[in-house]
């Protein structure tokens, strides 16, 4: 198994919470983690018998030896590590967290697949105790790794990519879009190279989710529904939903909208409000319709019934009004601005009455907010940036398409210059990098 990229946020010198969705591989990296220790400890608070340790004493010492007396290991105090799986689903754990203070104390690690009041306070700057890492499913660039094709590595992880690589690394994120990056749904295709046996993950996968909601803190009805939109979310991945009635389901406005809080507190999707300002800072106006971003392509494909399309295309944004681009591109872009300890991702909406202009992602580099839009076609024809550019307070802007790597300079409908830096979908994930040397070849 090889190390995740995430793996570099995390150190020896403060203990760290990993959130992510059930079957995210947290529980992978802090084993990988633990390699950089003298012995570890894991205790799965999925089960009662780890949750009743934290029951045995109020004294937080007593608890401690009684973690290195029922796991039979010593504790070598910063050498030896303690993770603490799922510690959403034990109260009791995160106060003693908080509580031990003993010179012996091991170092800690925990994971969380969905957030609760205990690990919001350990983790709420700044007086919160651990540092917050959040996981994605595996990104793009970490299936290239998997693909163990070291060449279309290195020409992805050039600036600007080499053209002779362009075919070899468009049809690597066709597959990848098409099968998502749930660990274990990569790891099934690393071994068969076959989309053949991936279904019955893709259903395994589902029943995690569904598990996860039902140990979430909430009541029964509450857990239900949550449990109903997720199953009828994915047809409606990276477009604009209205909670009333949301899937043929006979709920208000209210009642969805709690369940859609729930999921996003699971780390299964992302509520996107839209902004209306072309600068920094970026407000979303929650009264506005949301955008949904799900966690994995993989899923919506397979819970969609779009597999064989997504399989046969050439050009992703041809298909479904470019939505499974879209949502494949915000997949990307959400990674790339976790490991820069971003959280959310932004889009645009014209402040206009009637208006539908759009634009994808608005994405904050150094001082500005730059637009990034998920389309094919000529310039000309990207109306919704046109009218962004306009009124926006910098020249620069971003298409993601199959097509090569290009910088042009145009203009809009009314006559305003700009320059755009068009780049294939693959690298939606390397956005930033390719920015620094597209601001400086246009301001030379």
């Amino acid at each position: 198994m090889f190390e995740r990229i995430f793996l570099h946020k995390l150190s020896k010198t403060k203990p760290f919470l990993i959130f992510g969705a059930k079957g995210s591989g947290k529980t992978t990296l802090t084993k990988q983690f633990g390699s950089q220790f003298k012995n570890v400890i894991h205790l799965d608070l999925d089960t009662i018998a780890d949750r009743n340790i934290f029951f045995r004493s109020s004294n937080p010492e007593e608890v401690l030896k009684a973690i290195s007396f029922l796991k039979e290991k010593e504790i070598l105090g910063k050498e030896t590590l303690l993770i603490l799986d799922e510690i959403g689903r034990s109260p009791e754990t995160s106060r003693w967290v908080n509580q031990v203070q003993s010179h012996a104390r091991p170092s800690i690690i925990a994971t969380a697949s969905f957030q609760t009041e205990q690990t919001h306070l350990l983790t709420n700057p700044p007086t919160g105790l651990m540092d917050p890492v959040f996981l994605p499913p595996f990104t793009f660039e970490e299936f290239i790794m998997i693909m163990d094709d070291q060449a279309a590595l290195d020409a992805y992880r050039e600036a600007p990519v080499p053209v002779y690589a362009h075919g070899k690394l468009l049809h690597y994120f066709h597959i990848y879009a098409l099968i998502g990056g749930m660990p274990e749904i990569m790891m099934e295709y690393a071994e068969h190279r076959h989309l053949k046996g991936l279904h019955p993950v893709y259903e395994k996968i589902e029943t995690s989710f569904l598990q996860s909601i039902e140990n979430m803190n909430a009541g029964k009805t509450r857990r239900k529904l949550a449990g109903e939109v997720l199953q009828n979310i994915y047809p409606y991945a990276s477009t604009r939903i209205h909670f009333k009635r949301f899937g043929n389901l006979e709920k208000q406005s209210r009642e969805m909208g709690q369940a859609f809080r729930m999921l996003e507190e699971a780390f299964l999707l992302q509520l996107i409000y839209p902004v209306t300002s072309r600068s920094l800072p970026m407000h979303p106006d929650k009264k506005r319709f949301p955008r949904v971003q799900v966690i994995d392509s993989g899923m919506v494909n397979y819970f969609s019934g779009t597999q064989k399309p997504v399989f046969r295309s050439q050009d992703m944004n041809a298909l479904f009004k470019g939505q499974i681009a879209r949502q494949i591109a915000g997949q990307e872009i959400l990674a790339t601005e976790i490991k820069n300890d971003g959280q959310r991702l932004n889009f645009w909406v014209r402040d206009k009455p009637q208006s539908t202009a759009e634009i994808d992602f608005l994405l904050e580099y150094q001082d500005m907010a730059i637009p990034v839009e998920v389309k094919s076609g000529e310039p000309g024809r990207l109306r919704s940036l046109h009218q962004f550019m306009d009124m926006a307070p910098h020249p620069f802007a971003i298409q993601l398409h199959a097509s090569k790597t290009g910088i042009q300079q145009t203009q809009t409908i009314k006559g305003k210059k700009f320059f755009l830096l068009s780049l294939p979908y693959f690298l939606a994930g390397k956005i930033r990098g390719h920015l620094e040397g597209f601001k400086k070849f246009v301001e030379i």
